[in-house]
């Protein structure tokens, strides 16, 4: 399923572009590219993510925002954008009316944006709350009042981002989970299901996928997988086993199956990644 929205100048000042997608697999890799005179806001609420900005590669999981700054380029560092729940928001910050705010609030809102010390960080509970509603307001038949509506929660989201950013909440990793990743990076070539992880690292299917959710924004059985293609990629770039050979020593039944859980993760074949 793909589930794509983007509003382009939605008639709020200020704002450029409000966007959200819902992927269920991955899609094209995102090209350099930078915003002049904008900053740029994405949420992802759910998922894993990779961005790349100058010399740095920042990895995001659910729950995580980034924030590029005016004029600096950022790509996806090569890979497609992944599946899961994104949101993005490009606001003007440079000589431009902002979100029907008065002119002290609109300067001490944009430098503080322009200020931000981290450019990975969690998000606010809210976040996802806010950017839902301003979207609903502004979709379909809109009146002066939704538009209005529609400023306020964008303004909220902003102040709490910078809220956020001065936090720099970092994402804890539990023993459990890290457990959890050293017992499947020692056990990739078998079969690795959720109820032996589980039982391997005393906890519950039900509570490890919680866990899994709220720390690294993907449910145990796709962090496995995840985990498996990449060291497929890894095999397929260092060396000349046959992709055949690759997908049983990872456990995979079937070189077919392997094949296509590649795609869906990378938006390449296994044969296209070794030629790369």
């Amino acid at each position: 399923m793909a589930d794509r929205l983007e509003l382009q100048d939605p008639g709020l000042p200020g704002v450029v572009t409000l966007g959200r997608y819902r992927y269920s697999y991955a899609h094209d890799v995102l090209g350099a590219h930078s915003h002049p005179g904008c900053v740029e806001v994405c949420f992802l609420a759910r998922g894993r993510q990779r961005y790349r900005l100058g010399d740095r590669v920042y990895q995001l999981s659910g729950g995580d925002q980034f924030v590029t700054l005016p004029d600096e380029q950022h790509d996806s560092a090569g890979e497609p954008e992944d599946k899961g729940v994104l949101y993005w928001l490009i606001v003007r910050v440079r000589d431009s009316p902002l979100l029907y705010l008065d002119s002290t609030r609109r300067r001490q809102l944009t430098q503080a944006l322009l200020g931000i010390p981290t450019r990975q960080f969690r998000a606010h509970p809210e976040a996802g709350f806010l950017l839902d509603d301003a979207i609903a307001q502004l979709s379909g038949q809109t009146s002066e009042l939704a538009r209005l509506q529609a400023a306020m929660s964008l303004a909220q989201f902003l102040v709490r981002t910078v809220t956020a950013s001065a936090s720099d909440q970092a994402r804890p990793v539990s023993a459990v989970v890290e457990r959890s990743r050293q017992y499947v990076a020692e056990h990739l070539g078998e079969t690795i299901t959720v109820p032996m992880l589980s039982r391997a690292v005393g906890l519950s299917p039900a509570r490890l996928h919680a866990q899994f959710r709220q720390e690294l924004g993907v449910p145990p059985g796709e962090f496995i997988l995840r985990s498996k293609i990449e060291h497929a990629r890894t095999l397929l770039g260092e060396t000349d086993l046959p992709v055949t050979e690759i997908a049983h020593s990872l456990g995979f039944a079937s070189t077919q199956y392997f094949a296509t859980a590649f795609k869906r993760l990378t938006r390449t074949t296994p044969t296209a990644c070794r030629h790369v």
